[in-house]
């Protein structure tokens, strides 16, 4: 029987056994990089026209830019251009915040 708990015993601590026993392996062997803080792209999907989207990608390639740079620079100038309507967003959301809380 000791050669049983043998194998046991090195199959706990061999990384098949973490796995095996739902336990992590050694901490920190991740793969890949490391999470860096910063902020993600979100994927999105939008319907737009195929003669606007056809010359918007004509206008991508004389740029040599990526249709999605495009559009999330088109974007934060919107963004910039309205930041009225998000302050008032801001203020309607808190309103509606406290009013839960009472």
């Amino acid at each position: 029987m000791a050669k049983f708990e043998d194998r046991e015993n090195r199959r706990r601590g061999s990384i098949v056994g973490s796995i095996v026993d739902g336990a992590p392996a050694v901490a920190g062997s991740g793969r890949g990089r490391p999470k860096e803080d910063r902020e993600i792209k979100k994927r999105v999907s939008l319907s737009v026209l195929p003669s606007l989207y056809e010359d918007i990608q004509k206008i991508a390639y004389v740029q040599r830019r990526s249709i999605s740079d495009l559009v999330g620079d088109l974007m934060e100038q919107f963004r910039a251009g309205h930041e009225e309507e998000l302050a008032e967003y801001r203020k309607i959301v808190k309103k509606g915040q406290s009013n839960k809380n009472i």
